[in-house]
């Protein structure tokens, strides 16, 4: 069984990034392929969602493309995106006290995030696309 862990690029920035459940679903279902955002990393890096709606977790891995600036903020080409086994926020705040979802998106490869970006690369691939 693969794990997210040989798809991870250890070499690019690596975030959590929070999506309403609606656009998590929309670049699952390939209707959305650039994310939109006021502020973000100035090169290509990856992702990993938290989907903030009604389901609140986190199972998508997104690889992202060099951002283009805009009017009003910059469009991240969606690269590839791989969902694997979800995690709810409950479980995530009981294996890492203190844990809360971010807002926009927190840097995962900072030393105080190790342990929760290490958790995330165990968990196995459902599916590539």
């Amino acid at each position: 069984m693969t794990k997210l862990t040989e798809i991870y690029d250890p070499h690019l920035p690596i975030v959590l990034l929070s999506l309403k459940t609606m656009y998590a679903k929309k670049i699952i279902g390939g209707e959305q392929t650039v994310e939109h955002r006021k502020r973000f990393l100035h090169t290509s890096s990856q992702a990993i969602v938290y989907s903030s709606g009604i389901d609140k977790s986190v199972g998508l891995f997104l690889k992202l493309g060099i951002p283009v600036e805009v009017e009003d903020g910059y469009e991240i080409p969606i690269i590839s995106l791989t969902e694997f086994t979800s995690t709810s926020l409950d479980t995530l705040q009981q294996k890492f006290p203190g844990f809360k979802a971010p807002r926009s998106y927190i840097y995962l490869d900072r030393p105080d995030k190790k342990p929760l970006l290490d958790y995330f690369l165990r968990q196995a691939v459902k599916k590539e696309i």
